[in-house]
C-alpha cells in the first residue's frame, strides 16, 4: 500500500497537460432509461430520453456491471448544517471533478486525476492563465431549459461580478490582484481570463462545492434566478433582495432550484419535518453508462437529520443507511468499530477501507487574535503554545480514546506525502509536566492563586475555554484528558460544546478563545492550507488574519511570518511548473513549523466504513479528505441495488 499512497501524494504537483483526460465516448443507437420515466414518455409528460440527453453525454464505465433500476439510497448528515454530507454525496457535478481513486489490489496502484464532468472539454494557454470551456451541445438543467454560455454568464456578471451578492472574491479567481474576467464565445463556449497564470485551477474547480455561495459557475440558472435578480426584474428590488436571491439559490433548500445533478431535490433542508432531506432522480442527468442506459440507476434518495450520534450508530447498526464513514455520517469512528463488526451481519452491511488522509484528526487553535488584549498577549506567545503541548499525554489519549489507532504528531503532511516533515511532526510532542511548567515559567507566567492557577499579567487565572463541535465525540472526550494535564501546569480549562454551526459563528466573529477541529492533508493542502497559514476566517487559530488575506470582513494586517506565507502560497496557487510548485510548498511549510500555529494530538493510522452488502458497483477501497469528493469521485450514479 506504500507505493499507492505515495502515488496518490503526487498527484497535485502534476502539470496542466497530464489532468486534461478525454471522456469515454460510446456510440449508442438507442439510448434506455428508468421504467419511471419511460411510464411518464408514455403518457407524453415526458420528451423521450434521447431529446432529453446531450449530445454527447457523458460515459461512465460501471465499476463492476452494468447495473439495475430502481431503489433510494439511503444516507443520514449530522445536523442541518451537515453540507458537506450532501456536497460530497449527491452534490458533485462540477465543470470538471476527481477521477475515482482506485486502488488494484496486486499492483497497489493509484492513479488520481482530474478529467472534463460538466464542461465537455477545456483548452488551457501555455502559462495557465487561459481556460477555454466547452460545454455540452443540448445539455439541459433538470426542468427541461438548456444550459448554455448564458448560464455562465449569468453567473459571471449578475452574481459574481456584483458586489452586493460578492463582496469577496474567492481565491481561486483573483490573480496579481485582478478578479476573473468571463468571455462567452458562443452558445457552448466560455473562456476565463485571469490575472496571471492559474496553474490550480482545475484541480480546484474539481474539489466538491458545499453550496451555491461557494460561487461556482455551473450552480447559477438563469432562467430561473434572474426574476429574483432587481437587474432583471425591477419588483426583485429591496432591501431583502440579497438575502432572497441567495435563498433562492441554495441548492440544498429551495427545491424550485433547476440542477444539473443526478438527483433532484424534492424535499429540502428545514422542509416538511424537518428530519430528512428527499431527493428524485433527474430526468434530464446528462449521463449514461457504457451500454447507453441513461444514470442514475437508483430512483431517489433519503438523507436523514439526526444531530445525536449515537442514535445515528444505532441506526446504523441496525441497517438503516446504506454507506457510513468518518466523512459521512461521522460514526464510523475508531470507538465504534466493535459495535459495527457485532451487527454487521443482522445489519446486513460490510466494511470498506478509507485510505486515511487526515494531517490530525484533532488540532487545538489557541486564538492569536483574540480581542481580549492579554488573551491575545499569551495565545501569541509561541513558548506558551509548546508548553501547552509538551503538557499532553498524547500516547494515553490515543490508547484511551482513539483505541490506538494513531500517531503523536502535530499538525503535519502525512508520511506518504513529498511534503512530510518528520521534525515538524514530532516537535513538542513528548510528554513532560516538569519541562512544560519551566517553558512556562520562563516566560513570566510565574504568580499562582491559591488552587494552582498562573495568574496573568492583570492578575486574572489562567482561564479559558476551548469550543468543540458535538459532532465527534473523542474530541470532547480527548479534551477532558487534556484538561487534567493542563492543570498539572497550572492552566485552567473549560469545555464548551456546540453544534458546528454555532461554533463556526463564534470563530467568524472572532469570539473564541480557541477551538477544535481536524485537518485535512495531503492534496488538500494546496486547496485548504488554512492548518498551515491564516489562508481564510475558517483558520481558528487566527481568524481576522486569514480575513484579510481573502479581504473578508475584520480584516487585521498579519505579522510579515504569516505574510511571507500569504506571498508563497500565491505564487503556488500560480505556477505551472511542478517543481517549483513543490519547492514553494515545502517553503511555506517550514515557515508553519517555525511559527508552531496549532497543537496537533493525533495522525490516523486507519480509517473504515460499512455498505450495504448489496451495494454494487461500490469500490472496496475509497479514498477519503475535505477537499476529495469522497464518495462522489466514485460515481454514486453508478451504485445500484443487486437482487437478493
Amino acid at each position: 500500500m506504500q507505493a499507492a499512497l505515495t502515488s496518490r501524494w503526487l498527484s497535485p504537483f502534476v502539470g496542466v497537460a497530464a489532468i486534461l483526460l478525454s471522456t469515454a465516448v460510446v456510440v449508442a443507437q438507442d439510448y434506455k432509461e428508468a421504467p419511471i420515466l419511460a411510464d411518464q414518455v408514455a403518457a407524453g409528460t415526458l420528451p423521450p430520453v434521447a431529446d432529453r440527453l446531450p449530445e454527447t453525454p457523458m460515459v461512465v464505465e460501471p465499476f463492476e456491471s452494468v447495473g439495475q433500476y430502481g431503489g433510494t439510497w439511503r444516507l443520514v448528515m449530522s445536523s442541518p448544517s451537515d453540507i458537506g454530507t450532501l456536497a460530497r454525496t449527491i452534490g458533485y457535478e462540477n465543470f470538471v471533478r476527481s477521477v475515482t481513486w482506485q486502488p488494484d489490489v496486486e499492483q497497489a496502484d493509484i492513479v488520481p486525476d482530474v478529467i472534463m464532468n460538466v464542461a465537455e472539454s477545456v483548452d488551457v494557454n501555455e502559462d495557465g492563465s487561459e481556460y477555454t470551456f466547452h460545454l455540452r451541445k443540448g445539455h439541459k438543467w433538470s426542468d427541461g431549459e438548456p444550459y448554455t454560455a448564458d448560464d455562465v454568464m449569468f453567473w459571471y456578471t449578475d452574481v459574481y461580478s456584483n458586489t452586493e451578492l460578492f463582496p469577496a472574491k474567492p481565491t481561486w479567481s483573483v490573480r496579481n490582484d485582478k478578479p476573473l474576467v468571463v468571455e462567452k464565445i458562443d452558445e457552448t463556449t466560455v473562456k476565463f481570463i485571469f490575472g496571471g497564470p492559474n496553474g490550480l485551477l482545475l484541480q480546484y474547480m474539481a474539489t466538491p462545492s458545499n453550496d451555491a455561495e461557494q460561487n461556482q459557475p455551473f450552480a447559477y440558472p438563469r432562467h430561473y434566478l434572474e426574476q429574483f435578480h432587481p437587474t432583471y426584474n425591477e419588483a426583485a428590488a429591496g432591501a431583502e433582495w440579497v438575502q432572497n436571491f441567495h435563498a433562492k439559490a441554495d441548492m440544498w433548500r429551495n427545491p424550485e432550484l433547476p440542477r444539473l445533478h443526478a438527483w433532484i431535490i424534492t424535499q429540502g433542508i428545514g422542509q416538511g419535518s424537518g428530519a430528512q432531506v428527499i431527493a428524485e432522480r433527474n430526468p434530464y442527468y446528462f449521463k449514461v453508462d457504457s451500454a447507453g442506459n441513461q444514470l442514475p440507476y437508483m430512483d431517489g434518495v433519503t438523507v436523514d437529520i439526526i444531530t445525536d450520534p449515537q442514535v445515528t450508530l444505532l441506526k446504523a447498526a441496525n441497517g438503516d443507511f446504506d454507506m457510513l464513514d468518518s466523512y459521512v455520517g461521522f460514526v464510523a469512528t475508531p470507538e465504534n468499530r466493535g459495535t459495527f463488526f457485532d451487527n454487521q451481519e443482522s445489519g446486513g452491511y460490510e466494511f470498506y477501507e478509507v485510505l486515511p488522509n487526515r494531517a490530525n484528526l484533532m488540532i487545538i487553535s489557541l486564538n492569536m487574535t483574540h480581542k481580549d488584549p492579554v488573551l491575545r498577549e499569551v495565545f501569541g506567545n509561541k513558548t506558551f503554545r509548546q508548553a501547552l503541548s509538551t503538557a499532553i499525554n498524547r500516547d494515553e489519549v490515543i490508547e484511551l480514546v482513539w483505541l490506538g489507532q494513531g500517531l503523536p504528531y502535530q499538525t503535519v503532511e502525512r508520511p506518504e506525502s513529498p511534503l512530510f516533515d518528520e521534525e515538524m511532526a514530532t516537535q513538542f510532542t513528548q510528554f513532560d509536566i516538569a519541562k512544560a511548567n519551566e517553558m512556562l515559567d520562563g516566560i513570566g507566567l510565574t504568580e499562582k492563586d491559591g488552587n494552582g492557577i498562573r495568574l496573568l499579567s492583570d492578575g486574572r487565572p489562567l482561564q479559558f475555554t476551548m469550543d468543540i463541535s458535538v459532532i465527534r465525540q473523542p474530541w470532547i472526550d480527548s479534551a477532558e484528558l487534556i484538561k487534567g494535564y493542563w492543570k498539572q501546569i497550572g492552566v485552567d480549562l473549560l469545555i464548551n460544546t456546540s453544534d458546528t454551526t454555532a461554533l463556526n459563528q463564534r470563530i467568524e466573529s472572532n469570539e473564541h478563545d480557541s477551538a477544535v477541529w481536524s485537518a485535512s492533508g495531503g492534496p488538500d493542502s494546496l486547496f485548504d492550507p488554512k492548518y498551515y497559514f491564516p489562508s481564510s476566517w475558517a483558520a481558528f487559530y487566527a481568524t481576522t488574519w486569514g480575513q484579510w488575506f481573502t479581504k473578508d470582513t475584520n480584516p487585521e494586517e498579519p505579522p510579515e511570518a504569516a505574510k511571507k506565507q500569504m506571498a508563497l502560497y500565491q505564487e503556488v496557487f500560480a505556477t505551472t511548473d511542478v517543481p517549483k510548485r513543490l519547492a514553494l510548498m515545502k517553503d511555506l511549510l517550514a515557515i508553519s513549523a517555525e511559527e508552531f500555529y496549532t497543537i496537533g494530538v493525533m495522525q490516523p493510522t486507519s480509517d473504515y466504513g460499512i455498505v450495504n452488502k448489496r451495494m454494487a458497483n461500490f469500490p472496496g477501497v475509497l479514498l477519503a479528505s475535505s477537499e476529495y469528493a469522497h464518495p462522489g469521485a466514485a460515481n454514486p450514479e453508478q451504485f445500484y441495488y443487486a437482487a437478493p
